[in-house]
């Protein structure tokens, strides 16, 4: 559906950057969190692609391995203004969640 082609590549744009930020921190802090282990973030974004609020994080990983993942999302937002399609169709902002896997 057209309308959601340019919802998906701002997704896609803005997955490319987390999961970059996300390496550079596990990279520069030297320290692996648990194989197996996962951390979820729910969090809200708005229409100028700004993180406004951490709803809820659940983490099996530890202290480290989850702050990363919130981290990775807030440090490289914001993600850029939506467009007026995206606008018209999620509103003012929409809550996404997020899941990293340390493997």
């Amino acid at each position: 559906d057209a309308k959601w082609s340019s919802y998906g590549a701002y997704l896609h744009k803005m997955m490319e950057a987390i999961q970059v930020q996300w390496e550079r921190i596990l990279i520069d802090s030297r320290t692996e969190p648990p194989s197996g282990s996962s951390v979820t973030v729910r969090f809200t974004l708005d229409l100028k692609g700004k993180v406004t609020e951490i709803i809820q994080v659940e983490s099996t990983s530890t202290e480290q391995g989850k702050q990363s993942c919130v981290s990775a999302i807030t440090l490289t937002a914001p993600y850029g203004d939506w467009t007026d399609d995206m606008i018209a169709v999620l509103g003012n902002s929409q809550d996404l969640t997020f899941v990293f896997y340390y493997e």
